[in-house]
């Protein structure tokens, strides 16, 4: 005698509601994914905004424009062989004029209007150093392109540079000195940003080497002559060299000046003065 089998029916029923709901489930995780999908396309579509406020124009402009000139040389190259992790770069730069004002409003700009990922700027310690409070508030990474320890020491988690600080230099520069046989010199520095704080280190290096400063002479960046800057040091008992702290057309000014002095002491200038 044949068996009924009366539950196939109902299983099978069961068995077509659990496909149903399993296509279903298929379909919505489908639909996730694939908007998932378009959201990282879409993400991976946009750049990665660099911002960036240099000294393009203006008395510091030997730095800025070749910085200018450098990133953008980079963001091309960059650019060319397929970006960072998908994603174009794109600069979106200001000139500040070396105008401590105009850099702390262009960091602003950059942050708020702009939303950039990260900057890369400040070719002055001035111009810097006006931006760091925004930009350890609004948490964005700044890579600094000036020179002064003040802008990573202490350490600010947001900020880096790029160049020896410096505290550095004076370090070298005295080092040649004693080598030579120099404990005793003057010193004169420009009053902005990069020249104070080099003025500040090397007076402490100065001391932590057994050296001392007998001449301490400083200029603004407005002054067009220091010579009477020089005459002091030149007057001054007991100097064996002379180290000029600044940059921009003030060393330029100390350099002729030291020169139309006739003054023939060993002669040493900060990392400030140097660009290529």
């Amino acid at each position: 005698m044949k068996q009924k089998h009366t539950h196939a029916p109902a299983q099978f029923g069961r068995t077509k509601t659990m496909f149903k709901t399993v296509i279903r489930r298929a379909g919505k995780c489908a639909a996730v994914a694939a908007a998932g999908l378009m959201m990282m396309s879409a993400q991976a579509a946009e750049p990665i905004k660099i911002g960036s406020f240099l000294s393009v124009t203006g008395p510091a402009s030997f730095l800025g424009d070749p910085e200018l000139k450098t990133l953008e040389m980079y963001v091309e190259k960059i650019n060319e062989e397929g970006g960072v992790l998908g994603r174009q770069l794109e600069l979106i730069h200001y000139d500040d004029v070396g105008n401590a004002s105009s850099a702390r409003n262009f960091a602003s700009r950059l942050i708020r209007s702009d939303q950039v990922d990260i900057i890369v700027g400040g070719s002055t310690t001035g111009a810097t150093m006006a931006a760091v409070p925004l930009v350890e508030q609004a948490q964005v990474p700044f890579i600094s392109l000036a020179g002064a320890v003040v802008i990573t020491n202490p350490v600010k988690k947001w900020v880096f540079k790029t160049p020896q600080t410096d505290r550095m230099a004076a370090e070298r520069i005295l080092a040649d000195m004693k080598d030579r046989g120099i404990t005793k010199f003057g010193l004169i520095s420009g009053t902005g940003g990069f020249g104070s704080s080099g003025r500040t280190q090397t007076l402490e290096v100065a001391e932590q080497m057994g050296m001392e400063v007998v001449a301490d002479e400083t200029y603004s960046g407005s002054d067009t002559d220091m010579t009477a800057q020089l005459t002091n040091i030149r007057n001054t008992s007991g100097v064996e060299a002379v180290l000029n702290f600044g940059f921009g057309q003030g060393p330029a000014i100390v350099t002729r000046n030291y020169a139309q002095l006739g003054m023939e002491l060993p002669f040493y200038q900060s990392h400030g003065v140097a660009s290529d």
